[in-house]
Protein backbone atom coordinates (compact mmCIF):
# COMPACT_ATOMS: atom_id res chain seq x y z
CA UNK A 1 0.00 0.00 0.00
CA UNK A 2 1.05 3.26 -1.22
CA UNK A 3 1.53 6.61 1.17
CA UNK A 4 -1.40 7.87 -0.48
CA UNK A 5 -3.91 4.90 -0.30
CA UNK A 6 -7.14 5.71 1.96
CA UNK A 7 -6.09 9.32 2.31
CA UNK A 8 -9.10 12.59 1.96
CA UNK A 9 -7.17 14.71 -0.78
CA UNK A 10 -9.02 18.32 -1.21
CA UNK A 11 -8.37 20.07 -3.97
CA UNK A 12 -9.23 23.60 -4.39
CA UNK A 13 -9.49 26.44 -6.96
CA UNK A 14 -6.81 26.19 -10.43
CA UNK A 15 -6.83 25.33 -13.30
CA UNK A 16 -7.56 22.38 -16.07
CA UNK A 17 -4.39 20.70 -14.41
CA UNK A 18 -6.74 19.66 -11.45
CA UNK A 19 -8.89 17.03 -13.32
CA UNK A 20 -5.81 14.87 -13.87
CA UNK A 21 -3.62 15.42 -10.80
CA UNK A 22 -7.04 14.60 -9.17
CA UNK A 23 -7.67 11.33 -11.65
CA UNK A 24 -3.85 10.40 -10.67
CA UNK A 25 -3.95 10.83 -7.13
CA UNK A 26 -7.28 8.81 -7.31
CA UNK A 27 -5.46 5.79 -9.37
CA UNK A 28 -3.29 5.82 -6.07
CA UNK A 29 -6.05 4.97 -3.78
CA UNK A 30 -6.86 8.42 -2.81
CA UNK A 31 -10.42 9.67 -1.74
CA UNK A 32 -10.69 13.16 -4.13
CA UNK A 33 -12.40 15.65 -3.73
CA UNK A 34 -12.84 18.71 -6.52
CA UNK A 35 -14.04 22.23 -4.73
CA UNK A 36 -15.06 24.35 -7.49
CA UNK A 37 -18.68 25.11 -9.06
CA UNK A 38 -17.90 23.21 -12.26
CA UNK A 39 -18.09 19.00 -11.80
CA UNK A 40 -15.00 16.78 -12.36
CA UNK A 41 -14.01 15.54 -16.18
CA UNK A 42 -14.04 12.45 -14.43
CA UNK A 43 -16.84 10.27 -12.22
CA UNK A 44 -13.93 8.81 -10.00
CA UNK A 45 -13.68 12.34 -8.60
CA UNK A 46 -15.89 13.77 -5.91
CA UNK A 47 -16.88 17.11 -6.35
CA UNK A 48 -18.24 20.28 -4.19
CA UNK A 49 -19.20 23.57 -4.47
CA UNK A 50 -18.16 23.91 -0.40
CA UNK A 51 -14.88 24.25 0.60
CA UNK A 52 -15.92 22.91 4.52
CA UNK A 53 -17.61 19.99 3.31
CA UNK A 54 -14.44 18.89 1.20
CA UNK A 55 -12.15 19.70 3.82
CA UNK A 56 -13.59 18.12 6.80
CA UNK A 57 -11.58 14.92 7.26
CA UNK A 58 -9.19 15.45 4.91
CA UNK A 59 -5.22 15.10 5.41
CA UNK A 60 -3.81 16.50 2.19
CA UNK A 61 -5.08 20.22 0.64
CA UNK A 62 -3.77 21.33 -2.79
CA UNK A 63 -4.08 25.11 -3.70
CA UNK A 64 -3.06 26.68 -7.19
CA UNK A 65 0.48 27.41 -7.75
CA UNK A 66 -0.57 31.29 -8.30
CA UNK A 67 0.01 33.15 -5.29
CA UNK A 68 -3.00 33.61 -2.90
CA UNK A 69 -4.65 36.84 -2.60
CA UNK A 70 -5.47 39.22 0.18
CA UNK A 71 -6.57 37.32 3.37
CA UNK A 72 -6.16 33.96 1.79
CA UNK A 73 -8.40 34.38 -1.35
CA UNK A 74 -7.83 30.86 -3.21
CA UNK A 75 -6.81 31.60 -7.15
CA UNK A 76 -9.34 30.24 -9.18
CA UNK A 77 -9.82 30.07 -12.95
CA UNK A 78 -13.50 30.49 -12.70
CA UNK A 79 -13.89 34.17 -11.65
CA UNK A 80 -17.26 33.38 -10.30
CA UNK A 81 -15.36 30.20 -7.61
CA UNK A 82 -14.59 32.27 -4.69
CA UNK A 83 -12.64 30.43 -0.99
CA UNK A 84 -10.68 31.57 1.37
CA UNK A 85 -8.06 29.68 3.35
CA UNK A 86 -7.86 30.23 6.58
CA UNK A 87 -7.32 28.80 10.56
CA UNK A 88 -10.63 27.87 10.72
CA UNK A 89 -10.54 26.30 7.38
CA UNK A 90 -7.10 23.98 8.45
CA UNK A 91 -8.76 23.19 11.45
CA UNK A 92 -11.54 20.96 9.61
CA UNK A 93 -8.50 18.87 8.55
CA UNK A 94 -7.66 15.35 10.26
CA UNK A 95 -3.63 15.84 11.29
CA UNK A 96 -0.99 14.99 10.62
CA UNK A 97 -2.21 17.09 7.55
CA UNK A 98 -0.29 18.38 4.85
CA UNK A 99 -1.47 21.72 2.97
CA UNK A 100 0.10 22.40 -0.76
CA UNK A 101 0.62 25.47 -2.92
CA UNK A 102 2.56 27.36 -5.08
CA UNK A 103 3.55 29.78 -1.73
CA UNK A 104 2.10 30.74 1.32
CA UNK A 105 2.68 34.51 2.91
CA UNK A 106 4.27 34.11 5.97
CA UNK A 107 0.34 34.87 8.12
CA UNK A 108 -1.17 32.09 6.11
CA UNK A 109 1.77 29.74 6.92
CA UNK A 110 1.35 30.72 10.79
CA UNK A 111 -1.85 29.67 10.79
CA UNK A 112 -1.51 26.32 9.20
CA UNK A 113 1.14 25.52 11.56
CA UNK A 114 -0.93 26.60 14.76
CA UNK A 115 -4.18 24.58 13.05
CA UNK A 116 -1.18 21.46 13.35
CA UNK A 117 -0.82 21.24 9.19
CA UNK A 118 2.32 21.28 7.32
CA UNK A 119 2.45 23.97 4.72
CA UNK A 120 4.64 22.64 1.54
CA UNK A 121 5.76 25.51 -0.74
CA UNK A 122 5.44 23.67 -4.13
CA UNK A 123 7.45 26.82 -6.29
CA UNK A 124 10.28 25.59 -3.68
CA UNK A 125 11.16 22.17 -5.20
CA UNK A 126 13.45 22.18 -7.61
CA UNK A 127 11.59 18.76 -9.20
CA UNK A 128 8.35 20.34 -10.12
CA UNK A 129 9.96 23.78 -11.11
CA UNK A 130 12.35 21.80 -13.73
CA UNK A 131 9.53 19.90 -14.88
CA UNK A 132 7.25 22.56 -15.40
CA UNK A 133 9.90 23.89 -17.46
CA UNK A 134 9.39 21.97 -19.95
CA UNK A 135 5.34 22.58 -20.94
CA UNK A 136 6.09 26.47 -20.31
CA UNK A 137 9.13 26.42 -22.91
CA UNK A 138 6.72 24.47 -25.15
CA UNK A 139 3.66 27.12 -24.70
CA UNK A 140 6.10 29.86 -24.61
CA UNK A 141 7.38 29.33 -28.21
CA UNK A 142 3.75 28.61 -29.06
CA UNK A 143 2.45 31.71 -27.85
CA UNK A 144 5.50 33.75 -30.07
CA UNK A 145 4.96 32.05 -33.28
CA UNK A 146 0.74 32.91 -32.52
CA UNK A 147 1.61 36.44 -32.84
CA UNK A 148 4.18 36.83 -36.27
CA UNK A 149 4.51 36.07 -39.88
CA UNK A 150 7.73 34.20 -39.59
CA UNK A 151 9.86 31.15 -38.29
CA UNK A 152 11.71 30.90 -35.14
CA UNK A 153 14.42 29.03 -37.37
CA UNK A 154 17.23 31.46 -38.02
CA UNK A 155 15.52 34.76 -35.91
CA UNK A 156 17.96 36.68 -33.05
CA UNK A 157 16.44 35.28 -30.39
CA UNK A 158 16.90 36.55 -26.40
CA UNK A 159 16.19 34.88 -23.16
CA UNK A 160 16.65 36.65 -20.44
CA UNK A 161 17.01 34.78 -16.83
CA UNK A 162 18.99 31.73 -16.75
CA UNK A 163 17.06 29.43 -14.29
CA UNK A 164 15.22 26.54 -14.74
CA UNK A 165 12.95 28.00 -17.34
CA UNK A 166 15.34 29.89 -18.90
CA UNK A 167 17.93 27.31 -19.21
CA UNK A 168 14.86 24.63 -20.56
CA UNK A 169 13.91 27.39 -22.39
CA UNK A 170 16.70 28.38 -24.46
CA UNK A 171 16.94 24.94 -25.03
CA UNK A 172 14.32 24.43 -26.74
CA UNK A 173 14.73 27.26 -28.73
CA UNK A 174 18.56 26.04 -29.99
CA UNK A 175 16.85 23.02 -30.86
CA UNK A 176 14.29 24.96 -33.46
CA UNK A 177 17.44 26.76 -34.72
CA UNK A 178 16.91 30.09 -33.23
CA UNK A 179 20.25 31.84 -32.45
CA UNK A 180 19.86 32.78 -28.86
CA UNK A 181 21.58 34.76 -26.83
CA UNK A 182 20.92 34.56 -22.83
CA UNK A 183 21.11 37.34 -20.54
CA UNK A 184 22.20 36.29 -17.26
CA UNK A 185 23.41 37.91 -14.10
CA UNK A 186 26.02 35.14 -13.03
CA UNK A 187 29.02 34.60 -14.89
CA UNK A 188 28.58 30.60 -14.01
CA UNK A 189 25.07 30.43 -15.52
CA UNK A 190 27.01 32.36 -18.16
CA UNK A 191 29.26 30.00 -18.90
CA UNK A 192 26.62 27.50 -18.63
CA UNK A 193 24.81 29.04 -21.80
CA UNK A 194 27.89 29.45 -23.65
CA UNK A 195 28.54 25.24 -23.40
CA UNK A 196 25.04 24.71 -24.41
CA UNK A 197 25.86 26.48 -27.62
CA UNK A 198 23.80 29.78 -26.83
CA UNK A 199 25.86 33.09 -27.13
CA UNK A 200 25.95 34.92 -23.07
CA UNK A 201 26.25 38.12 -21.93
CA UNK A 202 25.61 40.41 -18.53
CA UNK A 203 22.60 42.58 -18.17
CA UNK A 204 25.16 45.45 -18.46
CA UNK A 205 24.55 44.35 -22.29
CA UNK A 206 21.32 43.88 -22.25
CA UNK A 207 20.90 46.83 -25.06
CA UNK A 208 23.32 46.04 -27.11
CA UNK A 209 21.63 42.41 -26.96
CA UNK A 210 18.38 43.83 -28.21
CA UNK A 211 19.83 45.10 -30.92
CA UNK A 212 17.60 43.58 -34.03
CA UNK A 213 15.85 41.06 -32.19
CA UNK A 214 12.98 39.34 -33.15
CA UNK A 215 11.75 37.21 -30.10
CA UNK A 216 12.33 37.88 -26.73
CA UNK A 217 11.75 35.60 -23.44
CA UNK A 218 11.77 37.07 -20.28
CA UNK A 219 11.91 35.09 -16.80
CA UNK A 220 12.99 37.36 -14.71
CA UNK A 221 9.99 39.19 -12.19
CA UNK A 222 11.77 42.48 -12.26
CA UNK A 223 11.61 45.29 -14.89
CA UNK A 224 14.42 44.54 -17.11
CA UNK A 225 12.41 45.49 -20.60
CA UNK A 226 12.03 49.30 -20.43
CA UNK A 227 11.90 51.12 -23.17
CA UNK A 228 15.34 52.09 -24.04
CA UNK A 229 15.91 48.41 -24.36
CA UNK A 230 12.72 47.64 -25.93
CA UNK A 231 13.25 50.20 -29.38
CA UNK A 232 16.26 48.35 -29.73
CA UNK A 233 14.52 45.27 -31.16
CA UNK A 234 13.47 44.48 -34.32
CA UNK A 235 10.20 46.59 -35.49
CA UNK A 236 7.67 43.77 -35.30
CA UNK A 237 9.79 41.62 -32.17
CA UNK A 238 7.51 39.62 -30.18
CA UNK A 239 7.74 39.36 -26.34
CA UNK A 240 6.67 36.51 -24.10
CA UNK A 241 7.06 37.45 -20.57
CA UNK A 242 6.94 34.44 -18.40
CA UNK A 243 7.69 36.41 -15.47
CA UNK A 244 5.49 35.70 -12.08
CA UNK A 245 3.62 38.99 -10.92
CA UNK A 246 3.61 41.80 -13.24
CA UNK A 247 6.29 40.37 -15.33
CA UNK A 248 9.39 42.03 -16.43
CA UNK A 249 8.38 44.17 -19.51
CA UNK A 250 6.91 47.89 -19.60
CA UNK A 251 4.18 46.91 -21.88
CA UNK A 252 3.07 50.27 -22.78
CA UNK A 253 6.10 51.14 -23.96
CA UNK A 254 6.03 47.93 -25.87
CA UNK A 255 2.60 49.30 -26.96
CA UNK A 256 3.94 52.60 -28.23
CA UNK A 257 6.31 51.39 -30.06
CA UNK A 258 4.23 48.69 -32.27
CA UNK A 259 5.78 45.40 -30.37
CA UNK A 260 3.24 42.93 -29.60
CA UNK A 261 3.82 41.51 -26.63
CA UNK A 262 2.17 38.94 -23.82
CA UNK A 263 1.99 38.33 -20.24
CA UNK A 264 1.99 34.16 -20.43
CA UNK A 265 1.86 33.38 -16.51
CA UNK A 266 0.95 29.81 -15.27
CA UNK A 267 1.66 28.30 -18.88
CA UNK A 268 1.47 24.39 -17.40
CA UNK A 269 -2.04 24.67 -16.40
CA UNK A 270 -3.39 26.38 -19.79
CA UNK A 271 -1.05 24.84 -22.75
CA UNK A 272 -0.68 20.88 -21.50
CA UNK A 273 -2.96 20.60 -18.23
CA UNK A 274 -2.23 16.73 -18.73
CA UNK A 275 1.04 16.45 -18.41
CA UNK A 276 1.37 18.95 -15.63
CA UNK A 277 -1.33 17.41 -13.64
CA UNK A 278 1.12 14.42 -13.85
CA UNK A 279 3.90 16.10 -12.99
CA UNK A 280 1.87 17.61 -9.75
CA UNK A 281 0.74 14.21 -9.15
CA UNK A 282 4.15 12.62 -8.93
CA UNK A 283 5.66 15.09 -6.64
CA UNK A 284 2.60 14.92 -4.27
CA UNK A 285 2.48 11.43 -4.22
CA UNK A 286 6.40 11.27 -3.53
CA UNK A 287 6.04 14.44 -0.77
CA UNK A 288 3.72 12.22 1.20
CA UNK A 289 5.66 8.96 1.45
CA UNK A 290 8.25 11.11 2.66
CA UNK A 291 6.05 13.13 5.03
CA UNK A 292 4.01 10.85 6.25
CA UNK A 293 4.37 7.09 4.93
CA UNK A 294 2.11 5.09 6.66
CA UNK A 295 1.19 7.81 9.46
CA UNK A 296 -2.63 7.51 9.80
CA UNK A 297 -4.56 9.71 12.79
CA UNK A 298 -8.59 8.76 13.35
CA UNK A 299 -10.92 10.89 11.60
CA UNK A 300 -12.04 13.89 13.51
Amino acid sequence: MNGLAGRKVTIVGGDGRNDYLGARLAEAGAEVWLVRRRPPRTAALNHSPSLDEALAGAELLVCPMPPFGPGGRIWCEDPQDEYVLDEGAFARMTRPALVFAGSFPPALSAEARRAGCEPISLGELDELAILNSIPTAEGAVLLALQQTTVTLHGAPTLVIGYGRTGQTLAATLRALSAEVTVVARRPEARARALASGCASVGFERLREAADGACFVFNTVPALVLVQDVLSRLHPRAVIVDLASGQGGTDFAAAESLGLRAVLAPALPGRVAPETAGGYLADVIIRTVEDRLGGRRLGRR
